[in-house]
């Protein structure tokens, strides 16, 4: 008798399983790169929130200052107050922004937390100053445009060089007596907490 000769069978090679790996590594990396480039994105936009917050506080407080020490120095709710508190709101945001912007900048140079403080007090008194007496002599121009020259005309220019004294004295000796002595005070209070932060702009 002839023996019947053996039958091999043959195993399945391990070679399915590896191609089969690669999509899933695949994968993995498309995940992590969308989930890297959402952390950017959200890294850039951090400090654009950071300084409309701090300025929307910023405006907020000296808005509201400014509104009790009219209401303390005896002056009625009327649209003279609402607009003087107007005006400070405006300014005082524009100013924090800017201030924010100016103290970010020296921070890239000098990040002691004696130049931050330093940096963050002259901007935002210089901002709020300067930006929210901007706003009152736009608002006493426009006033008194009906009554200036011609455009154009030297007498013109003379006008308005007078105004724009007008309103820088009138601001000085009424507006700051709005925001001091308590404004100083939140000021250096804004100051003192940039500097200790590790905020970069």
């Amino acid at each position: 008798m002839i023996a019947a000769a053996p039958v091999q069978t043959h195993e399945p090679s391990s070679t399915t399983s590896e191609v089969t790996s690669e999509p899933v590594t695949h994968g993995q990396s498309k995940r992590g790169y969308v989930a890297k480039s959402k952390t950017s994105r959200s890294a850039r936009t951090a400090p654009a929130g950071s300084v409309l917050g701090f300025a929307l506080t910023w405006s907020l407080m000296i808005s509201g200052l400014a509104g009790l020490q009219l209401f303390l120095k005896g002056e009625a709710l009327s649209g003279r107050t609402l607009a003087v508190a107007l005006m400070f709101l405006a300014g005082s945001f524009l100013g924090a922004i800017f201030a924010r912007c100016f103290a970010g900048l020296i921070c890239r140079w000098r990040k002691t937390p004696s130049a931050r403080f330093a940096s963050l007090f002259i901007g935002l008194s210089v901002g709020t100053a300067g930006l929210t007496a901007f706003i009152h002599y736009l608002h006493f121009s426009a006033y008194y445009a009906q009554w200036h020259g011609e455009f154009g005309s030297l007498h013109r220019l003379v006008e308005i060089i007078m105004t724009g004294a007008s309103s820088a004295y009138i601001f000085t000796v009424q507006g700051m007596q709005l925001l001091l002595p308590w404004g100083l005070a939140l000021l250096f209070a804004a100051a003192w907490d940039y500097a200790r932060s590790s905020r970069t702009t």
